[in-house]
């Protein structure tokens, strides 16, 4: 997997705009900087949950009508969409000076972030709720 932290970002777009860099940079973490496993694992042991992650292969999810990204966010079944958004070449951001936090690091300051508001993050009314249906995850893990 591929992410960058918003405040990795902003440090490398003020620090770039100082030494007056130019030019197009592909702004993500180097390719297996995490795995989805590492992202999943760092979230159930930062929120605390009981979590127990089952890995079913892309076939299932996607005959199970799982919407990939929008019900699985950031889930990508392999193919080209999933090479576009997690095979990107970073070397030249990094070799100008990006630097990107541990993922572990993110999800925790993440997580505080809505507890520090009461616990529920703000909903934009246009958008839907993102994730899977409890009812329609436990079809899937229960089917043949």
């Amino acid at each position: 997997m591929q992410l960058i932290d918003v405040r990795d970002l902003a440090a490398w777009m003020l620090d770039a705009a100082r030494r007056g860099l130019g030019g197009a940079y592909d702004m993500v973490s180097p390719s297996g900087h995490t795995t989805m496993g590492e992202l999943l694992e760092a979230c159930a042991a930062v929120t605390g949950g009981d979590a127990r992650l089952r890995w079913t292969d892309p076939e299932t999810v996607l005959a199970a009508g799982i919407e990939p990204w929008i019900e699985l966010p950031i889930w990508l079944p392999p193919g080209e969409t999933h090479g576009a958004m997690h095979g990107s070449d970073a070397s030249k951001a990094l070799a100008a000076g990006l630097r990107c936090r541990p993922a572990t690091e993110t999800v925790a300051d993440t997580w505080a972030w809505p507890r520090s508001i009461g616990g529920v993050p703000p909903q934009r009314p246009d958008r839907a709720i993102v994730g899977l249906d409890p009812a329609k995850e436990q079809a899937t893990l229960t089917s043949p």
